[in-house]
């Protein structure tokens, strides 16, 4: 499979974890557990902070390894939304829901980063599927905002200029959040799906 292939692919995948919002579901409160104490949502954003202090190196194997690392924090971050939903009090999820979304958009902002530089050799690519991922991220935030009428959360002021900086640097135009929509994130991946067909194959990357 090409990189430009696993990229995509990738950036689909990360999509589809973030495709659900967990906290505008409703659910019964279960049992009142340990898990509501944020301890795996704080796990997953300490691995996000060690990939911001540490860059891949520039190899395709390590650029990918990196990729496929952060897919599953995002998977784990969306699993354990899923449960958090079931088990926690309303009050419990808002908070635990606001650091998902945080931890996440904060993810998709580094994923955006390998994104471009493994598609380097064709600019539609490497702007496109960074797209992609940083209107989740922005999709990821906006949920949560206006889920509490325009009221940014203080968890969220250091992410947003993450994403605001990456979606100037690949000409993403972000919406106000109360504009922020699927539909427009729909727009954002279709646009880039198209973007980056027009680019070549590159050569397969080795195989693990």
């Amino acid at each position: 499979m090409s990189k430009l292939l696993q990229t995509l692919a990738l950036a689909l995948l990360a999509a589809s974890l973030l495709g659900a919002s967990p906290a505008g579901a409703a659910a019964p409160v279960l049992v009142a557990s340990d898990r509501c104490n944020g301890q795996t949502i704080d796990d997953a954003a300490q691995h996000v902070r060690d990939y911001d202090r540490h860059p891949p190196g520039n190899g395709t194997a390590q650029l990918l390894q990196r990729y496929a690392a952060i897919a599953d924090v995002l998977s784990t971050l969306n699993e354990e939304g899923e449960i958090l939903n079931t088990l926690c009090s309303e009050t419990q999820r808002a908070g635990l829901f606001t650091q998902i979304a945080a931890t996440s958009a904060w993810a998709l902002a580094l994923d955006s980063d390998v994104a471009a530089r493994l598609n380097a050799s064709c600019p539609a690519a490497a702007k496109a599927l960074p797209a992609m991922m940083l209107s989740d991220a922005w999709l990821a935030l906006a949920r949560v905002v206006n889920e509490r009428d325009g009221q940014v959360p203080a968890a969220f002021q250091d992410i947003i200029p993450k994403v605001q900086t990456r979606a100037q640097a690949v000409d993403l135009t972000l919406p106000a959040w109360a504009d922020t929509s699927a539909y427009w994130r729909d727009q954002v991946h279709a646009k880039a799906k198209s973007d980056a067909a027009g680019c070549p194959s590159p050569a397969p990357s080795p195989t693990p």
